[in-house]
C-alpha cells in the first residue's frame, strides 16, 4: 500500500512516498520514536539555530529560491525520502521538509526536517488537520497538532476506529510565515 502526498498551496514540486512500513499497519505500529534531533542539524538551513543567509532569501516570498551557490546550501535536497513511512513534502520555503504519518494506535504525526532532510524540532511550527472520512456515517475530524516527544514532532490523537481510506488536509504554519500552507495526505485502505 502507498501513501500519496499532494501539496496544494502553490507551484511546488510534490513528493510522495510508497511505504509498506508501520504507518500502514496498526497491528505492528510502535508509537516509540527514533527521531533524534541534534544541535548540528538545528544549525543548518531550516534549523532553529541557523545564522546564515539562505534563510533570509526566503523571507520575502515563498516562490523565491535560496542561493544554491552559497556554501550553506551546498548538498541540500539530495535526500527526499520519508523516514517514518509517511507522505513526504518539501515546504514552500524550499528549506524545510515535512513528513505526515498516520497510525490508528499513535494518531496523526508530523515530523520536520532541515534543508538536508535531518530532523529538527517541531515546536516552531503550528499545524491542524481536517480528516474527511470516505464512510458517510463517520464525522469529519478536526484536530490541532501539539508538540510531543520532547518537541521532536507535532501530533494529535485520532479515533482508532476511523475507517480507511481517508483524506487528511494538513495545514502547517512555518516560522517565517503567518499563512498556513495546505498539504493533502491520502491514507490508503488497510
Amino acid at each position: 500500500m502507498s501513501w500519496i502526498g499532494v501539496f496544494t498551496g502553490g507551484a511546488i514540486a510534490v513528493f510522495a512516498m510508497a511505504s509498506p512500513s508501520w504507518a500502514n499497519s496498526d497491528d505492528d505500529a510502535s508509537c516509540d520514536l527514533e527521531h533524534a534531533i541534534t544541535d548540528e542539524a538545528e544549525q543548518k538551513p531550516g534549523g532553529a539555530l541557523y545564522q546564515g543567509n539562505a534563510m533570509a532569501s526566503h523571507s520575502h516570498g515563498d516562490d523565491q529560491m535560496a542561493d544554491m551557490d552559497s556554501d550553506d546550501m551546498a548538498g541540500t535536497h539530495v535526500i527526499h525520502l520519508a523516514r517514518h513511512g509517511g507522505a513526504f513534502f518539501m515546504a514552500p520555503n524550499k528549506i524545510h521538509h515535512l513528513e505526515a504519518v498516520y497510525a490508528g494506535k499513535c494518531g496523526f504525526r508530523v515530523f520536520f526536517y532541515n534543508a538536508f532532510t535531518e530532523p529538527i524540532r517541531a515546536n516552531r511550527f503550528q499545524a491542524f488537520i481536517v480528516i474527511t472520512p470516505t464512510d458517510e456515517d463517520e464525522l469529519e475530524i478536526r484536530r490541532f497538532l501539539l508538540p510531543a516527544h520532547r518537541f521532536s514532532i507535532l501530533e494529535a490523537p485520532i479515533d482508532n476506529d476511523l475507517s480507511r481510506p481517508f483524506k487528511a488536509d494538513l495545514y502547517v504554519s512555518f516560522p517565517e510565515s503567518d499563512e498556513p500552507r495546505l498539504f493533502t495526505v491520502h491514507v490508503p485502505a488497510d
